[in-house]
């Protein structure tokens, strides 16, 4: 059954009643970065309450500085019985903080249940597949039936900023500021000062971050000899390419920095919290589809986006700051992990020359038009 969201709205909510609220947090790296206007929106709908956000504990440095919430609560995800014995945990955390509301951005049965669990008034989220645990939200228009075969998405993608906005227009917020945008401290800034010297980079010289990473599986992974003949384009040209890496990247990270003569940030991985300093001095960013897109693009550095097997209507937001390539092809997109065919061909026909031509078109573009803020 398809058709536009049906709004689920039980019971009319005064914002003057709001005097604490919980908000749980995405997931992941670019998620999170995609609800910062969400966030932002909620701390200016609710002004004077106290805003306790619930999230992993990995993505703290990302929003650390954040005006938009007063605490955090840590959710760390386990599992076996460890998973229990946390689930428990935040449900009692999240009693103990006795909110009015909690909004709940993710679409788990679990995030649902804690907050049901717990005991507060008004939950606000998503319904679909968590039935009694929100009381306050809306149903996505649906793409396919419960029981039809896996081809496709469940719900019709839309960009997941968006999706959230829809999910806080139930409960009549005042759209997202202008300027809404992740925070940076001058410790971090100091931090990437102190990294960039003791590695000898010249701080006043024009980055290009090189994000080659994919956690979510192979079929994001672009050819590691294309990410080194690209670096070294860029390190001809007199730029200073800087390949950035993930926990579970660096061996891979390691070895395309190493053929292409450049810096690789592997040992150790860097914060989230310095990567946001760094970005605020790249010239550029090329990036697979992944959490690092979105820093960039958060972050108003001009980003070239490089998207294989994704749907990209989950992400098609600030298309002036970014360029996403993206080939047609009929198996696309098939959001899996690994290539059915077994060929990444989505991945391998997009050239060294196209990302090259789609980065100057970025950065003459950011020159003619500079940006405040995001």
């Amino acid at each position: 059954m398809c058709g536009p969201p049906r709004w689920r709205n039980k019971a009319h909510v005064e914002t003057s009643d709001i005097h604490r609220i919980f908000v749980r947090a995405p997931n992941w790296v670019g998620d999170m970065v995609m609800a910062t206007g969400a966030l932002a929106r909620i701390r200016s709908g609710f002004p004077e309450a106290q805003i306790v956000c619930g999230m992993r504990p990995y993505l703290q440095p990302l929003v650390s500085n954040s005006p938009y919430f007063d605490d955090v609560l840590s959710m760390p995800k386990e599992s076996g019985w460890g998973a229990v014995s946390s689930f428990v945990s935040q449900v009692a955390a999240v009693r103990s903080g006795r909110f009015d509301l909690a909004i709940v951005l993710p679409n788990s049965q679990i995030t649902g249940w804690v907050v049901r669990l717990a005991g507060v008034r008004w939950r606000l989220g998503y319904q679909q597949g968590r039935p009694g645990t929100m009381n306050l939200g809306l149903r996505a228009e649906v793409n396919r039936g419960l029981l039809a075969r896996r081809i496709g998405p469940r719900r019709v993608p839309t960009p997941m900023p968006e999706y959230y906005d829809a999910l806080l227009d139930v409960i009549n917020l005042p759209p997202t500021p202008v300027g809404a945008r992740l925070h940076t401290s001058d410790a971090e800034r100091s931090g990437v000062s102190e990294y960039l010297a003791n590695h000898g980079i010249d701080p006043q010289g024009e980055l290009v971050l090189l994000n080659a990473g994919a956690s979510f599986g192979p079929s994001k992974l672009w050819v590691a000899e294309r990410w080194v003949e690209l670096a070294r384009h860029y390190q001809s040209n007199g730029m200073i390419p800087i390949f950035l890496s993930g926990p579970n990247e660096t061996s891979m990270v390691r070895a395309i920095a190493a053929a292409a003569g450049v810096h690789g940030m592997t040992d150790p991985v860097r914060s989230l919290g310095m990567l946001k300093a760094l970005f605020e001095r790249a010239r550029l960013l090329v990036s697979t589809d992944t959490g690092p897109r979105h820093l960039g693009v958060w972050m108003d550095v001009p980003t070239v986006c490089l998207m294989g097997p994704n749907d990209r209507r989950y992400t098609d937001y600030a298309l002036d700051r970014q360029i996403v390539i993206q080939k047609d092809l009929e198996c696309v997109p098939c959001q899996r992990k690994e290539c059915p065919l077994g060929t990444r061909q989505c991945m391998l026909d997009i050239t060294v020359a196209e990302v090259v031509e789609a980065g100057e078109r970025m950065m003459v573009q950011a020159v003619r038009n500079p940006s405040s803020s995001s």
